[in-house]
C-alpha cells in the first residue's frame, strides 16, 4: 500500500482542520502518483475512494449550506470519473494504449479537482464556520479509512449510504 504524499491533517492556527485543505492535498496527490509512474491500480485506488469519501460526506453538506447545485455537479464530474477508472481497471496493462486510456481518467480527475478547488472551496469555506469546517475535515477523513477501494461506476451518486454498505463488503 502505498502512503498518500501530501501532508494529512494539517491543523489551522487556532488548531482547527479545513475540508477543502484535505480534499486539496487528495487532488495533489494523484497528479504526484501519475508523474511517478506509479502502478495504475494506485491511481485507480486513490481516485475511488476520494471520490466515495466525498460524496458520502462532504456533498451531503453542500446540500445542507444550500449548494445543491454544486453538489449535484461535483456528483455528476464523480460519476463520469468512476466510469472511466472503471473502464481502466479491466485493460490489461499489456493494452497498447493503455497508458493513454489511463490519461484520460487522470486527466478527467485532474479537471475535476481544479474546477472544485477554484470555484467550490472558496464558497464553502465562506459557509462553513472554523469548527464546521474541523468537523467536516475530520469526517471526510475517516471516510477515507471506510469507502470501498475500488471504482462502483453503476452506483447511484445519492447520499452515499451504498458506498457505504460497500465499503464494508468491498474495502481491500
Amino acid at each position: 500500500m502505498v502512503a498518500p504524499v501530501g501532508l494529512r491533517g494539517l491543523a489551522t492556527a487556532k488548531g482547527l482542520m479545513d475540508v477543502a485543505q484535505e480534499i486539496k492535498i487528495d487532488h495533489d496527490n494523484i497528479p504526484v502518483s501519475y508523474e511517478e509512474k506509479l502502478v495504475a491500480n494506485t491511481l485507480i485506488r486513490e481516485i475511488s475512494i476520494h471520490g466515495d469519501a466525498e460524496e458520502i460526506y462532504v456533498y451531503n453538506d453542500y446540500q445542507k449550506l444550500g449548494l445543491h447545485d454544486a453538489a449535484m455537479h461535483s456528483k455528476e464530474d464523480h460519476a463520469e470519473v468512476k466510469k472511466l477508472i472503471f473502464r481502466d481497471e479491466h485493460i490489461a496493462a499489456s493494452h497498447e494504449h493503455h497508458d493513454d486510456i489511463m490519461a484520460d481518467s487522470v486527466n478527467a480527475f485532474f479537471a475535476h479537482g481544479q474546477e472544485e478547488e477554484t470555484t467550490r472551496h472558496p464558497t464553502l469555506r465562506e459557509k462553513l464556520s472554523p469548527e464546521d469546517n474541523d468537523k467536516l475535515a475530520r469526517a471526510f477523513l475517516k471516510a477515507r479509512e471506510m469507502v470501498p477501494t475500488r471504482p462502483h461506476p453503476l452506483a447511484p451518486q445519492t447520499d452515499g449510504t451504498l458506498q457505504k454498505a460497500m465499503g464494508v463488503y468491498g474495502h481491500v
